[in-house]
């Protein structure tokens, strides 16, 4: 990004890779076979975002969202009964902290998966790449490809 800062022009030199964007926030984890009442107390601590269903070795087995929830309840799901892993989403994609934001930018758009979580390389959970996240990115690489970075 090219930017003032206290009176300098500056060229901020960033990283075009994944491990680079803040994929901490806009999300909870829960487990696989936590109760839908647990996941909607979750979610309802953060504001937007959704839940990332995890097993027992912290690996994405799908996400959970509002659409879910809708789902659940219109089927008269009893929440304190309902697992996680009846309701979840399993259209996500996988991008490792490693990839390139181009090339998780063409996957995106190839698949458009319903949401897109980051993994370290041996597969284990560490980040939801939300739509802000791929705003960003978008806007990093356009940046990067104009100064031919």
């Amino acid at each position: 990004m090219i930017g003032p800062y206290r009176n300098h022009w500056y060229v901020a030199t960033m990283s075009k890779t994944v491990a680079d964007l803040k994929l901490d926030d806009e999300h909870m984890t829960v487990g696989i076979d936590d109760s839908m009442a647990e996941a909607a107390r979750r979610l309802l601590t953060i504001s937007g975002g959704i839940l990332v269903v995890l097993d027992e070795n912290s690996k994405t087995k799908g996400v959970i969202g509002n659409r879910q929830f809708l789902k659940a309840f219109a089927e008269n799901a009893n929440s304190n009964e309902s697992k996680c892993s009846e309701w979840m989403e399993m259209d996500f994609l996988e991008v490792k902290l490693s990839q390139s934001l181009k090339s998780v930018l063409e996957d995106i758009e190839k698949r458009a998966p319903q949401a897109v979580v980051a993994v370290q390389e041996d597969g284990d959970f560490v980040g939801y790449f939300s739509p802000s996240d791929y705003q960003q990115a978008s806007s990093l690489v356009r940046s990067l490809k104009g100064l031919k970075l």
